[in-house]
């Protein structure tokens, strides 16, 4: 992580949230949850107002549900993308609120007229030619309710309320100390969003992250997202190894192909599959199955044993591998058939990209992350959405 991100990361990303908590204080009609707009439109009349850009910051599944945040950038020339100033609200104090002393971050607690809040200045300095550091402030009001300010795009090189920035370090306790940068807005701070122009837009959509049942094309184009390589793919179609898995399972074939635009990639077809039990043939301990018992290795992971079992080539059939996560409530497992299979485990698990081979001693030990983390019977509503590689069916 560079010196920018973790200003960035510590100052706006502001950690679980369980509730709402804090009252709207400036008048102007019944509350209601901020919006990303009215952040911006606060925090622009403490800033300048000469943006490139407003927008909602980014968000993932990791992201708080009840934080607010929004982009400001400045100067960008089409090269560059433009300093950031990010300002986040969230109803709850952050899990994590330390001083990133090990990421070289710099804290300071500062005086407030808040009443009962905690103010604190934080900054990671330049490191040349790789990052040009960044500075921030969060403030958390009693109860835990925390506006938050990240400002990179400057040299730091110490103390930033000494260095002259575009924007000083006391615009942006003016950002975080505005009454009305609170979780629970009025009607007229609402308001103020609603007229603010030159909004690019970028609201997260609330839904996206509800987890539902996966589908044939869906755990398979996951699998091709989680590892990149999109041009090497024709297509995804319906596994025709689902059925071995049962009635409730999915599972996709994708379709792997070199073309002259992308070379180096050998022909292949692998199966995506989920089931919420392993088959019968299979077991629970899938290197005790007589189908794959004989070259087969365990290992493992967090969720439960990660399987490597292949099959070497011989005169008559080019072989398989078959990379299973056998977890309490499912199985996940991909079969790569193509190219001959060679004995050896190593350049099995090379060929096929079993990435625990990377991980893992051969002979055991326990993963960092398991095979296929990403993959399962259940995904984000947003994951069915994307469609990295073209359905052929």
């Amino acid at each position: 992580m560079s010196a920018k991100a973790a200003v960035v990361g510590v100052v706006v990303a502001v950690g679980l949230v369980s509730g709402c908590s804090g009252e709207a204080v400036d008048a102007g009609g019944a509350p209601g949850a901020i919006t990303h707009r009215a952040v911006a439109a606060v925090a622009l009349e403490h800033l300048p107002t000469d943006t490139s850009s407003r927008a909602a910051s980014y968000t993932d599944e990791s992201t708080p549900p009840e934080q607010v945040s929004v982009d400001l950038r400045y100067g960008a020339d089409g090269e560059y993308d433009g300093d950031l100033v990010s300002v986040a609200v969230s109803a709850q104090r952050p899990e994590d609120d330390a001083c990133r002393s090990e990421l070289g971050q710099h804290c300071v607690d500062l005086p407030t007229d808040v009443k009962s809040a905690e103010m604190q200045l934080r900054w990671t300095e330049e490191e040349p030619e790789e990052d040009p550091g960044g500075v921030g402030v969060v403030l958390v009001r009693e109860g835990g309710e925390t506006a938050s300010i990240g400002y990179s795009g400057p040299t730091i090189t110490g103390d930033p309320r000494k260095l002259e920035m575009p924007i000083s370090v006391e615009k942006l306790v003016a950002v975080v100390e505005d009454p009305r940068l609170r979780y629970q807005a009025t009607s007229s701070t609402l308001a103020l969003g609603e007229e603010l122009d030159d909004w690019k837009g970028g609201e997260p959509d609330p839904d996206a992250y509800e987890r539902v049942r996966n589908t044939d094309h869906g755990i398979a184009q996951a699998y091709v997202g989680g590892r990149g390589g999109y041009g090497y793919y024709r297509g995804v179609i319906r596994s025709p190894l689902r059925e071995r898995f049962g009635p409730e399972a999915i599972g996709g074939r994708l379709l792997q192909r070199s073309s002259p635009d992308f070379t180096g990639m050998p022909d292949a077809d692998i199966d995506v599959l989920a089931a919420p039990s392993p088959p019968a043939w299979m077991t629970r301990e899938p290197c005790s199955a007589p189908t794959l018992r004989r070259h087969c290795v365990t290992t493992k992971g967090k969720r439960g044993p990660l399987v490597f079992a292949w099959q070497p080539a011989t005169a008559e059939d080019a072989g398989w591998a078959w990379m299973i996560s056998v977890r309490e409530d499912e199985v996940v497992a991909v079969r790569y058939r193509g190219p001959r299979m060679p004995a050896a485990y190593d350049d099995a698990a090379m060929l096929t990209e079993w990435y625990q081979g990377e991980q893992l001693d051969a002979q055991g030990g326990e993963a960092e992350s398991d095979f296929a983390d990403d993959l399962s019977l259940w995904c984000d509503r947003e994951h069915l959405e994307a469609r990295p590689v073209k359905q052929l069916d």
